[in-house]
C-alpha cells in the first residue's frame, strides 16, 4: 500500500491511496496519479516495488526533480520523503509493499484467503491477453455471446474492476453483459463526449474512475462499447489494451456480418436504391481479419490503425502522440516509419491558415 499526499501551488492537498507493484505520476490522464501543475510532464516519474521497498525513477526526457530539497535522479524513497516536481509537492505518507513472506510464514492461518490477481505489466503478458481476446472475437456466434465472454474475460484479466460490455448509440449506452453490482449509469457529460467522437472518455467519481471505450465508427450508428469502473485506476497500458480489444471486436462483428449470405427473400442488388447509403469499403484491418488467422499480422494491422488515428487526432505532434499511445517518442518515430503513416502536421498548418 502506498499513500501519497499531492499539494500544488494553487489549491489544497489530496491523498491518493494506491495498491500496486508500480504506479506512474504525471499531467496526462493516463497516469495512476494525475498532477496538473507547471513543470509536470505528461508522464514524469514511476514508483515501483523493489527489494522490499519503493523505488522512484524518472521517465526519459522528464525534468529533474528534488527529494527533501535535494536534486534527485532516481533511487529508493520512504515514508516522510517530500518529492518536488515543478510546482507540485508529493509527500509519502505510507510506503509498505505486500508482505508476501510474512503471509507465507504465518502458521496461525489455516486457510489463507486467495491473493488478488496481479495486473499484467509486461508486453509478453499483454500479448497473451490479445491472443485470448482475438479467440473470443473469432469464435463468438452473436453480439450477446461476445459481450458475455468479453465481460468475463476482462473481469478475470484486469481485476479488481467492474465491467459492462454493450452497445453505444445516439440514445446512450445499453449493456449486454455486466459485472457491475448495480446497473451502470453513465453521466450525461460522458455520453455527450462519446457522441462528439471521443473514443475514450474518463471521469472521476466517488466510487472510482468511470471509463467508456467506444468502437471507432463503422457501418450504422450502433457501436460496440466497454464501460469499466476502475478501482484502483488501471495503468495506461491496460487502457490502451482496452482500445485495441474494442476495435478488434468491432472489426470481427462487422466482418462476420459482411460475409454472411443474404436472406432468400431479399435478393442481392447490384445498385443501391434511392435514399440508401452506398456500401462502405472495408478497412485494412477488416480485410486482413477475413483473409488470415495469423495473429501477428492482425495485431500489426490494428496497431497501425490505432497509431494513425492517434496521430491524426494530435495533428502530427509526435510528443503528444507518444503520450497518448503510452510509448516513447523514439518508438513512435520508428513505428511511423515502419508503417509509413502520413505526416499529419499539415492539418495544423491548414488550421492556422484558416484562422
Amino acid at each position: 500500500m502506498l499513500n501519497l499526499e499531492v499539494r500544488k501551488k494553487i489549491g489544497g492537498g489530496e491523498v491518493h491511496r494506491l495498491d500496486g507493484a508500480a504506479i506512474t505520476i504525471g499531467a496526462s490522464s493516463g497516469n495512476e496519479v494525475v498532477v496538473r501543475a507547471r513543470g509536470v510532464a505528461g508522464r514524469h516519474v514511476r514508483i515501483s516495488q523493489r527489494e522490499g521497498g519503493y523505488h522512484l525513477d524518472l521517465y526519459k526526457g522528464a525534468g529533474l526533480i528534488s527529494v527533501n530539497g535535494r536534486e534527485f535522479g532516481g533511487g529508493p524513497i520512504g515514508v516522510g520523503d517530500r518529492i518536488t516536481i515543478g510546482e507540485a509537492t508529493i509527500t509519502v505518507l505510507l510506503a509498505q509493499p505486500h508482505l508476501l513472506r510474512a503471509l507465507a510464514e504465518s502458521p496461525a492461518i489455516a486457510e489463507a484467503p486467495s491473493a488478488s490477481p496481479v495486473l499484467p505489466a509486461t508486453e509478453v503478458e499483454f500479448r497473451d491477453l490479445r491472443l485470448t481476446a482475438y479467440r473470443i472475437c473469432r469464435e463468438s456466434g452473436s453480439r450477446e455471446e461476445l459481450a458475455t465472454e468479453l465481460a468475463d474475460f476482462l473481469d478475470t484479466a484486469l481485476p479488481p474492476t467492474e465491467w459492462a460490455v454493450g452497445e453505444f448509440s445516439l440514445s446512450g449506452f445499453r449493456p449486454l453483459a455486466s459485472t457491475f453490482r448495480e446497473s451502470p449509469a453513465l453521466p450525461p457529460s460522458v455520453v455527450a463526449d462519446a457522441r462528439g467522437g471521443e473514443r475514450l472518455v474518463r471521469m472521476e467519481t466517488v466510487s472510482g474512475t468511470l471509463t467508456l471505450v467506444v468502437e471507432p465508427p463503422r457501418n450504422g450508428s450502433v457501436l460496440l462499447a466497454v464501460l469499466v469502473r476502475e478501482t484502483p485506476r488501471l495503468p495506461a497500458r491496460a487502457v490502451l489494451f482496452l482500445e485495441e480489444v474494442v476495435q478488434l471486436a468491432g472489426i470481427a462483428l462487422s466482418s462476420r456480418a459482411a460475409i454472411s449470405p443474404p436472406a432468400p427473400e431479399k435478393p442481392v442488388r447490384e445498385e443501391a436504391s434511392p435514399g440508401e447509403a452506398p456500401s462502405r469499403e472495408p478497412t485494412g484491418a477488416e480485410t486482413v481479419l477475413r483473409q488470415t488467422d495469423d495473429l501477428k499480422v492482425i495485431v500489426e494491422t490494428v496497431e497501425r490503425e490505432v497509431i494513425d488515428r492517434a496521430m491524426r487526432r494530435v495533428e502530427g505532434n509526435q510528443s503528444r502522440g507518444a503520450h497518448v499511445l503510452n510509448i516513447s517518442r523514439g518508438s513512435l518515430i520508428a513505428k511511423l516509419k515502419e508503417y509509413q503513416i502520413p505526416d499529419y502536421r499539415y492539418l495544423r498548418r491548414e488550421r492556422t491558415r484558416r484562422y
